[in-house]
């Protein structure tokens, strides 16, 4: 976003027909963006040249680290314009994913979790290949996961695609369907955000002061055609108007309609303004050259390296440091003086003095021609990308497989959770299983020694008492096997019961086979023999 300062002209100062004011004096960079007539929708109208059978859009793309609830939104509005929908995680799922999700028909939900630890420079993080002395984790993060979506969009084919933020809301369908019939003409379409404008941390300071703004165009609700779009997403704050500004300084950025952005704290945390601050001076020191050439001169066909020739240059670095410095100095001053109590905002502002005065042109100078390298390799490489019929596939020709990962219902995190709740379950039926084989073995200990007494004992019939056990009576606190299901030997399950192995001395209330009537009667023949002689012994 682009704010004037009420104490610098709002009209530009002209020299010699050149347009003198300087960047951060520009109150708003409108001119660089064509505003066309947008095209009347309804459902019975077709978007644009797509037949009306044919989805408004191909994919919706949504990078996010939220909860599943957030997508909501972004899964309603896939479900009326019957498109894809590329949900892009970090490192893994939110639970319950998969229930936000069953509003789609099968198939078009395509989440994917980039792993943060993993990295390839080739294509996906070939925006995070610049020299800067800081980069944060967030500009990485969002770097990656758009350009994985432009990568994607320009293998499948796609010529209509919408790049869009969890917190960006009023998107109707009737107004997707308009702005998507503008990627007929133009590769880059914005949707402006009015009510609440995402601007960086300074810009917010500067809108608290009361000065004006003019919104312009984000990331956040993007359209964009990947067959044409001429740029990455590099890791620097406002890397969304790095990615455009070629097409802006030719003229082929078209607005395409207003949408609503869920509020935020801006102030909450200090090192946001750290984190913005070189790219909030890159991005501005380059929208200042395409809008002074744009007065002076038809869009410009030249190649990078001499459109860009000036901001290559450490002079004009040095002179865009000192100014946004005494300008950061201006805020906080009137800042303090109208809120102060606001200690947030004041400490964000000294925050962003703080990177501002640790900032060296060279550091510019460096990205800017690294930038520029880079944009070469780019091109170079999307353009020998296959054409691909899934997802998957484009993932495997990227040599990514490695680095996102698909999503299969339910997420690893809770898949991994299931699997040790199986593991503690196995364990205490393991558990259970051993105790209750030691009471077991602790009965027939006691069955044994009681069979020993009772066998030295005079004149105990120990044949009679082993006779009463087997056939099921609780004498003496024997076992009884639970009977059979009918009483006919047959469990639930049709599994017979001769096929089991019954336990030692133990028998059912079945009537034992011959084989089993002769082993008793010879144990009943050797604890006779076993008592006389006790007994013998006993009256000798």
């Amino acid at each position: 976003m682009i704010e004037a300062a009420e104490d610098h002209p709002q009209s530009s100062d002209w020299e010699n027909g050149v347009d003198t004011t300087r960047p951060f004096e520009i109150s708003s960079y409108l001119d660089l963006l064509q505003l066309p007539r947008i095209p009347t929708s309804r459902k019975d109208i077709p978007s644009g040249k797509r037949n009306i059978s044919t989805p408004i859009v191909d994919a919706i793309i949504v990078p996010t680290f939220r909860s599943a609830e957030q997508v909501k939104s972004a899964v309603d509005l896939a479900s009326q314009a019957r498109c894809d929908l590329l949900l892009l995680y970090t490192d893994d799922f939110p639970p319950e994913l998969h229930t936000v999700l069953e509003g789609l028909e099968q198939g078009r939900a395509i989440p994917l979790a980039l792993r943060s630890g993993q990295r390839n420079p080739h294509l996906l993080d070939l925006g995070a290949d610049l020299p800067q002395s800081f980069a944060s984790a967030a500009a990485l993060d969002i770097s990656r996961k758009r350009n994985l979506g432009v990568l994607i969009g320009r293998m499948r084919g796609w010529t209509r695609m919408l790049l869009l933020d969890d917190d960006i809301r009023k998107l109707t369908i009737e107004k997707l369907s308009a702005a998507a019939a503008l990627l007929d003409k133009y590769p880059v379409v914005g949707l402006q955000v009015h009510r609440y404008p995402d601007a960086s941390v300074v810009g917010h300071a500067r809108r608290r002061n009361g000065r004006r703004q003019e919104p312009f165009v984000s990331g956040g609700s993007l359209l964009i055609d990947p067959q044409r779009l001429d740029g990455f997403f590099p890791a620097i704050y406002h890397e969304d108007w790095l990615c455009t500004i070629n097409h802006l300084r030719a003229g082929e950025v078209a607005i395409g309609g207003i949408v609503g952005q869920k509020a935020y704290k801006p102030f909450a945390s200090a090192d946001r303004a750290k984190n913005e601050e070189f790219g909030d001076i890159l991005a501005l020191g380059l929208l200042w050259l395409v809008y002074t050439r744009r007065k002076t001169s038809a869009p410009s066909i030249e190649g990078d390296a001499v459109y860009w020739q000036e901001a290559t240059n450490l002079g004009f670095w040095v002179e865009l440091l000192q100014e946004r410095a005494l300008l950061l100095k201006d805020i906080a001053e009137r800042l303090k003086a109208r809120y102060p109590d606001d200690l947030l905002a004041q400490r964000a502002l000294e925050v962003a003095r703080h990177r501002c005065g640790e900032l060296a042109a060279d550091e510019f100078v460096a990205v800017m021609k690294k930038w520029i390298s880079n944009l070469d390799l780019w091109r170079d490489r999307v353009s020998r990308l296959p054409r691909v019929e899934s997802v998957e596939k484009a993932l495997a020709e990227l040599g990514i497989l490695n680095i996102v990962q698909q999503y299969h219902g339910v997420s690893p995190q809770s898949l991994a959770d299931r699997a040790r709740q199986r593991q503690v379950k196995f364990f205490a039926l393991g558990s259970a299983a051993v105790i209750l084989g030691g009471l077991l073995g602790s009965v027939l200990r006691i069955f044994r020694q009681r069979e020993d007494e009772s066998a030295l004992s005079p004149g105990h019939d120990r044949g009679s008492w082993l006779r009463r056990i087997q056939a099921g009576r609780r004498t003496g606190g024997g076992l009884q096997r639970p009977a059979a299901v009918g009483d006919h030997g047959q469990h639930h399950d049709g599994y017979s019961v001769a096929c089991q192995q019954e336990p030692a001395d133990v028998t059912g209330r079945d009537e034992p086979g011959p084989e089993r009537a002769v082993q008793v009667r010879g144990q009943d023949r050797a604890a006779d023999r076993h008592a006389q002689r006790g007994a013998d012994l006993a009256a000798g």
